[in-house]
């Protein structure tokens, strides 16, 4: 089973675990902390996907992380559990497929809009309504810039793109400008 699989099998659960508990802000908030603390920490991630490393060790050094950053029940038994099942390198992948779970039962859908120049804040606010009036759903953008596009833009819906970008014509014109020789 993929990686991405496993991920979103616990994603699913420690949603249902932290909305029935009422702490999902909670979690989500200790997930991110968590899963940036490793993926800053190149030595945390090795000590945990290492099978040379004793279990006891990696035990060890999980409960004064926990003690450490006091994180709430949900998490630390996330963190013991994922510990348990050889998983706890993973949790960079595992918070992304929760983050991706929450958005989807708030009924969110991340999209992000590259441009070759910044947008304003009208220009911003009438993408956003354009995109919750084709969608149905409540838009979270993320914004980009890159000069190479020359104009025009290019929107990640999911795993949709739509490319309106100068570039990507040009190229197609191109393209065509070729063949027809």
């Amino acid at each position: 089973m993929s990686i991405i699989a496993v991920a979103r099998r616990y994603a699913e659960a420690l949603a249902d675990v932290a909305i029935n508990a009422k702490k999902a802000e909670e979690t989500d908030r200790e997930l991110l902390i968590l899963s940036e603390l490793f993926a800053r920490n190149r030595e945390l991630r090795t000590m945990y996907s290492s099978p040379i490393v004793k279990r006891k060790d990696k035990e060890a050094v999980l409960e004064l992380l926990i003690a450490r950053l006091k994180p709430g029940a949900i998490t630390a038994n996330l963190l013991r559990t994922l510990l348990q099942h050889h998983r706890l390198h993973n949790l960079d992948v595992i918070y992304r497929e929760f983050r991706r779970e929450m958005d989807r039962r708030q009924g969110i859908v991340q999209a992000e809009v590259t441009t070759a120049s910044p947008l304003d804040n009208s220009q911003q606010n009438m993408l956003v309504a354009e995109l919750q009036s084709i969608t149905g759903k409540k838009i979270n953008i993320e914004y980009k810039v890159d000069g190479s596009l020359i104009g025009g833009a290019v929107t990640r819906l999911g795993s949709v793109v739509y490319d309106g970008s100068i570039k990507t014509k040009l190229k197609a014109i191109q393209q065509q400008l070729k063949t027809a020789e």
